[in-house]
Order: C-alpha cells, then sequence, then structure tokens
C-alpha cells in the first residue's frame, strides 16, 4: 500500500512536471513570437524613421541648394547688371570723345577758315596797296610826261617833215631809252625815264607824242 501510494504520487508528479513544462514552452513560444514581433516592429519604426531622416535631410539639402542657386543667380545678375553699367558708361565715354573730337574738328575748320580769309583779306589789301602805289606812280609819271610836254616840249623845227631818223642816228640820241613800239606810220616809238613817249625825227631831235597819241 505504501508503494502503491508512492507510486502514485510518483506519477502525479510526473504529469505535474510535465504539464509544467508544457506550459512553460507553450509561454516560452508565445513569449518569443511576441518578441520577434516586438523587434520586427522596432526594426520597422527604425527603417521609418530613417526614411524620414533621409527624407528631411534631402529635403534640407534641397533647399540649401535651391537657396545657393538663388545666391549664384542674384550675384550673375548684379554682376551681369555691373557689366551692362560698365558698357553705358563706356559707351557714354565713347560718346563723349567723338563729340569732342568733332568739336575740336570744327573749331580747327573755323580756325583754318578764319586763317584762310585772314590771308585773303591780306591779299587783298596788298592788291589794293599795289593797286594805289602804282596809281601813284603812273599819276607821278603822268605828271612828270605832262609836265615834259608842257614845259619842256622838244622845239619842233619848221622844216621837220615827220619822218624818223635812221637807226644809228636813233641809238645815238635815244640812249638807254628802251623802244617800246612803232605808231601808226612805223616810226619807233622811245619811252623816257619819267614816262614821256617820244618818236626821233629825221633831223635827230626828240619828237614826244602828245597824250591822246601815246602808245
Amino acid at each position: 500500500m505504501k508503494n502503491l501510494f508512492s507510486l502514485l504520487f510518483m506519477c502525479f508528479l510526473s504529469l505535474a512536471v510535465l504539464t509544467t513544462n508544457g506550459q512553460d514552452d507553450k509561454k516560452g513560444v508565445k513569449s518569443g513570437s511576441k518578441g520577434k514581433s516586438k523587434t520586427e516592429k522596432a526594426e520597422k519604426k527604425e527603417k521609418a524613421t530613417d526614411k524620414k531622416d533621409k527624407a528631411a535631410d534631402k529635403k534640407k539639402d534641397k533647399a540649401v541648394d535651391k537657396k545657393k542657386d538663388k545666391a549664384a543667380d542674384k550675384k550673375e545678375k548684379a554682376s551681369d547688371k555691373k557689366e551692362k553699367a560698365s558698357d553705358k558708361k563706356s559707351k557714354s565715354d565713347d560718346a563723349k570723345d567723338k563729340a569732342a573730337d568733332k568739336k575740336q574738328r570744327a573749331n580747327d575748320k573755323k580756325e583754318k577758315t578764319a586763317d584762310k580769309k585772314e590771308k585773303a583779306t591780306d591779299k587783298k589789301e596788298k592788291s589794293t596797296e599795289k593797286v594805289d602805289k602804282k596809281d601813284k606812280v603812273d599819276k607821278k609819271d603822268k605828271k612828270a610826261t605832262d609836265k615834259d610836254n608842257t614845259i619842256k616840249p622838244a622845239p619842233k623845227p619848221k622844216n621837220d617833215d615827220s619822218k624818223e631818223a635812221d637807226a644809228s642816228t636813233k641809238k645815238k640820241v635815244a640812249g638807254p631809252d628802251k623802244q617800246i613800239g612803232k605808231d601808226g606810220k612805223g616810226r619807233a616809238i622811245f619811252e623816257g625815264p619819267r614816262g614821256g613817249q617820244y618818236y626821233i625825227n629825221s633831223n635827230g631831235n626828240k619828237t614826244y607824242l602828245k597824250t591822246e597819241n601815246k602808245l
């Protein structure tokens, strides 16, 4: 009886142990499954976080790049504007230089015209002075001729036949006086130092011409 009780106790104990082990195994499986599920969730969450962080970083990088591009564009536009302003200033300076050159050329042309006009005036004045001087000389010569013809006319011999002397006589009587031509009768006409005109008659005397008969 005692042995039977002991045997039953052992069976009961073995059954209890088996039951406990079965429950523990079942609990362990459930616990392992639950832990695995938590790990997967954690990994999934971590991946989602990483994905979110990457998206944020990408967005941030895009914003930074966009900002940099805008700054670069702004800088480039400012540089273009500055370059255009420089070109405009250069063109303005060139236009000013051209205007100054044109003005200078106009002034030079004006000065040349004034010089030319002044030279023409001087030439005209000199010509006028020359004419006046010539008129004075002509008047002086005319007075001298008139004086020769009126005050000291060569005496005309009564037997003067109005013929001229021979060549040797003419040369001797005329001396340094220059022959200026011949009159209508073919007589050689000489001009005296005072402008008087005469021919040498057959008697070897100077016969002066009247003013209206001069050559």
